[in-house]
Formats: C-alpha cells, sequence, structure tokens
C-alpha cells in the first residue's frame, strides 16, 4: 500500500484523495468544472502532515481529458502561497505517477 497521497480523478463526480487506501477527501466539481483551488487546500494540509514526502499518483478514469491531467498535475506539484503582495510557489508533491484507476 502506498503511504503517501494517491488522487483519483472521478469523471461524474470530481476528484478523489486518498493516502494509502483510504480516501481522506472527496472534492465535488463546481459548475461542472474540477475544483482545483480546493485540492490544492487539501494537498498543502497533506503536505504538511507528510513534508518529506514528494511522490504521488494520480489514477484516470478513461474518459478524462487530457488538458484535466495537466491541470491536476499542476495542482499536486505545487501552490501559490500569498504574503501581502508578493506571491511565491512553493513545491507540494514533484515526484507524480500517472496510471487508471481501478
Amino acid at each position: 500500500a502506498y503511504d503517501y497521497p494517491t488522487g483519483r480523478l472521478v469523471d461524474e463526480a470530481g476528484i478523489e484523495i486518498m493516502v494509502g487506501a483510504q480516501v481522506i477527501a472527496a472534492i465535488p466539481k463546481v459548475d461542472g468544472e474540477y475544483d482545483l483551488e480546493k485540492l490544492s487546500e487539501y494537498l498543502t494540509e497533506i503536505k504538511r502532515e507528510y513534508p518529506a514526502k514528494d511522490d504521488a499518483s494520480v489514477l484516470l478514469e478513461p474518459d478524462i481529458e487530457y488538458d484535466h491531467l495537466i491541470d491536476v498535475m499542476d495542482a499536486v506539484r505545487s501552490t501559490e502561497l500569498r504574503q501581502g503582495d508578493a506571491v511565491t510557489r512553493a513545491a507540494l508533491f514533484t515526484a507524480i505517477s500517472i496510471g487508471d484507476a481501478p
């Protein structure tokens, strides 16, 4: 079993976030779009719990469009941090594996 975050895109529902075999969050689509902001918030919290982990998996349902995969991978890889007017990028899980959802 994995001891790092695994995400799975589910076409009709949205995105599930798993740690190991446990689903810890299900992020529904908003107005037909994946909620990448909410995904980023969850992943930022998970990174705080697993600061030494750099790897994550993105598991896809068969009909997911390539553009959605790229958007999710970008959210998994890094997040924006804002301090006042300054915006910087912080690495989250930079070693991303891709596979088919079971």
